[in-house]
């Protein structure tokens, strides 16, 4: 699995020219979708933790959502991180590091979301909690397709990169989060 990871997002990384638009990256990135990708998102560590989450979270109404989403921005840059130590040390984070670390430094981030649009599990620690308000979450969950963002420098990682982000499914096809893979296009 993560050699064939490793492969495909260097080739992203050797053929990417410096200024290009994210549509001269959608081929190959909807190839990198449907491979490695795809891989990740069907693993049972993806899927179970979604679903685990969901039905935690499955009754959260916007104002709760909206303080764990206040609580973790306050967390970002305070010294107590509760809700953000939490997630971070779950397996499914773990799973995500692993993978990124393996990635020869081509992804940059990767995060998965449940059906609120809440994190489950991330290979770093994101800005925000709450990603149900992106098109990037809102894409991928309501129509069940592809969002790849632009292609831009992400002050948090300091990269060059485009967010792809995918439907996450269950075993009958039911969307039931998302995950979004930040992709280094030019190094």
């Amino acid at each position: 699995m993560m050699r064939g990871l490793i492969l495909s997002f260097s080739l992203i990384a050797l053929t990417s020219v410096p200024g290009a638009l994210a549509n001269d990256y959608e081929n190959l990135l909807n190839e990198v979708v449907a491979g490695p990708v795809a891989e990740v998102v069907n693993s049972e560590a993806v899927w179970a933790s979604v679903l685990q989450q969901n039905e935690v979270t499955g009754d959260y109404s916007q104002d709760q959502i909206d303080a764990l989403d206040a609580q973790w921005r306050a967390e970002v840059d305070a010294d107590a991180k509760p809700l953000i130590d939490d997630l971070m040390s779950r397996p499914l984070s773990n799973y995500l590091k692993s993978v990124q670390d393996n990635s020869q430094g081509v992804l940059t981030e990767i995060f998965v979301v449940d059906a609120k649009g809440l994190n489950v599990g991330q290979s770093a620690v994101t800005s925000d909690y709450w990603q149900g308000d992106e098109e990037k979450w809102q894409i991928p969950f309501n129509s069940g397709g592809v969002d790849i963002g632009e292609i831009e420098l992400d002050d948090s990682t300091g990269a060059v990169q485009s967010q792809v982000s995918v439907p996450v499914r269950d075993d009958k096809g039911n969307i039931i989060g998302t995950a979004t893979f930040a992709v280094r296009v030019e190094q």
